[in-house]
């Protein structure tokens, strides 16, 4: 997997895959549900949650839509996703690129962190689109990485901290993933002609061993290779894990951008 450059770069088969989820739990998904919470979640809804990993926004949805309702999870290798007795939550893997999306309309569409990795991440964003109800809301989530955080500029190991976030930068620009795109997306759902659409920005500050520290540190190990061929050298990786554990170190993450648009309603 390491070596293939079309290969989706953070696969779910690897055994860091449970410390990264863990950690984004930790960070995000409080921001997601609080999102989704202002932007209205009532009983009944139908919702598609694109990239499900872990699972845990999408029993979060399936509790809010209640019985009466539908959540479809999709991932393209769904085995940390589990329903956990509920009944309305549906989990399939479904590969995006490749398949249609599944069967809608939806009243939901939700992603975090998927389609800045896909080379092809404009034409999914519009069979998503395609597939809202009238009224439907999509609401993306992904970070913006085009400048490194610089927190804790005094603090020890500060510089290979920086050097490790512009090295991933680079390897997932070699697997067709982009920097920018959280950052335009608002740009993008204006263009395709979405409602009440807008955007705000999330940022972490976490000590070692915590939150957006266990993430990076989950993503070093995973990595390892890629991230020796963009000029780390193996002892500077290890180095790196090593200080993410670190009670002493603070990192700040990357901005999570939510950006979010409604399909208009149809005309009366």
């Amino acid at each position: 997997m390491a070596d293939d450059p079309a290969a989706y770069l953070l696969t779910n088969a690897e055994p860091e895959t449970a410390d990264r989820f863990a950690g984004l739990e930790a960070v995000f998904d409080s921001v997601t549900s609080g999102q989704l919470t202002r932007l209205g979640m009532t009983q009944g809804l139908r919702c598609l949650e694109v990239g499900a990993g872990s699972g845990s926004i999408a029993r979060w949805l399936a509790d809010q839509v209640g019985p009466a309702g539908r959540v479809l999870a999709v991932d393209l290798d769904p085995r940390w996703c589990r329903p956990e007795g509920r009944a309305q939550l549906e989990v399939r893997a479904v590969d995006l690129v490749t398949q249609p999306v599944p069967e809608g309309p939806w009243d939901v569409i939700h992603e975090r962190l998927v389609l800045q990795h896909l080379p092809q991440r404009l034409e999914v964003l519009t069979r998503l689109v395609d597939a809202l109800a009238p009224g439907g809301l999509l609401l993306l989530e992904d970070f913006d990485t085009r400048e490194v955080r610089t927190i804790d500029r005094d603090g020890p190991d500060h510089e290979l901290i920086v050097r490790m976030a512009q090295a991933f930068n680079q390897v997932l620009d070699t697997r067709g993933g982009v920097s920018d795109f959280a950052a335009n997306s608002l740009r993008y759902l204006r263009g395709f002609g979405l409602a009440d659409t807008g955007a705000s920005g999330y940022v972490t500050v976490d000590v070692g061993g915590t939150g957006w520290a266990a993430v990076q540190a989950a993503n070093a190990q995973q990595v390892r290779v890629e991230l020796i061929g963009q000029g780390m050298t193996g002892e500077e990786v290890d180095r790196f894990v090593e200080v993410m554990a670190e009670p002493d170190t603070i990192v700040g993450s990357s901005v999570l951008i939510s950006t979010w648009g409604r399909r208009p309603r149809l005309a009366r």
